[in-house]
């Protein structure tokens, strides 16, 4: 089971913050991006499609909420939720919301949303942060590492000729050793499509800022939590991506693997960061 779940009382109540990826998703907003005249542009955050979690990506989210929740008190424990700004991380995020509110758990509402289509979503309840967004600027260029690429109906007569040479070459990369999903195939080949399309970020560029930044402000919101005094525990659930994820579980955990709704905990303690994954604990180093 990739969930944590608590290994003693005491580790059970500190306060502590939980990054999940989203659940199972369409990605409409991406379909309708990639087949339009302008196939590169970016998602305008307030203008998604949504539902975008497929049927099954529903019930996941459901099931994988039910097994993380349960392993809090609704009397000792307070849930403050924080996602992406797409689609399918803040609709993961509300199904998490939503049962956590079945269980009894109080949930902080942050003073804003930061995202008019993420109030509509969570109520309010789901703060948007960036550093949990991709922030993607060309949609195509992340295109280019999935293995159906060739369904994804790209509107390829809008390219320009050069553009869509250096695509082929990417896709080339990818062809040759094809790992079966963006993920793996991103961690593996995007320093080289970098050096097709400098305007790609490597999973290593991601690790080195977006990754790093995250755990700046798990630190940052735990500390905060802290301070506020609060009789409860505060549990920071925040929703996310893979791309910035990646090299992080390589580097630590010698699998850059994490599933769908599968959930890495983060914990601050004297400074030092503690990642937890599939039951097993690593201590970073606060200076690298």
């Amino acid at each position: 089971m990739s969930q944590m779940m608590p290994k003693d009382d005491k580790e059970q109540s500190d306060d502590a913050a939980y990054f999940t990826r989203h659940s199972k998703a369409e990605y409409n907003t991406y379909r309708k991006i990639r087949s339009s005249e302008n196939p590169q542009a970016g998602i305008d955050p307030e203008n998604q499609i949504s539902p975008d979690l497929s049927e099954e990506g529903v019930v996941l989210a459901e099931q994988k909420a039910e097994e993380f929740l349960s392993q809090f008190d609704p009397q000792k424990d307070i849930l403050f939720f924080a996602s992406s700004n797409e689609a399918r991380a803040l609709e993961t995020a509300n199904i998490y919301r939503k049962k956590a509110i079945e269980k009894g758990f109080k949930i902080m509402k942050p003073q804003k949303a930061g995202l008019d289509f993420a109030q509509q979503i969570g109520e309010g309840y789901i703060r948007v942060v960036r550093n949990l967004s991709l922030n993607n600027k060309n949609l195509l260029l992340q295109s280019l590492f999935n293995s159906d690429y060739q369904n994804q109906s790209v509107n390829w007569d809008a390219l320009d000729p050069e553009t869509r040479k250096k695509c082929d070459e990417v896709r080339a990369l990818v062809r040759e050793h094809d790992y079966g999903s963006f993920g793996p195939n991103f961690f593996h080949h995007s320093e080289k499509a970098q050096e097709i399309f400098p305007e790609i970020k490597s999973a290593k560029d991601l690790f080195d800022g977006q990754f790093k930044r995250l755990l700046k402000l798990a630190e940052f919101g735990l500390q905060k939590a802290r301070e506020a005094g609060l009789e409860k525990k505060v549990k920071i659930l925040a929703f996310g991506h893979e791309n910035y994820m990646a090299y992080a579980l390589e580097k630590y955990f010698q699998d850059h693997e994490i599933k769908n709704c599968e959930t890495v905990s983060i914990e601050v303690k004297d400074s030092a960061v503690n990642l937890t994954r599939r039951g097993v604990l690593k201590t970073l180093d606060p200076n690298e």
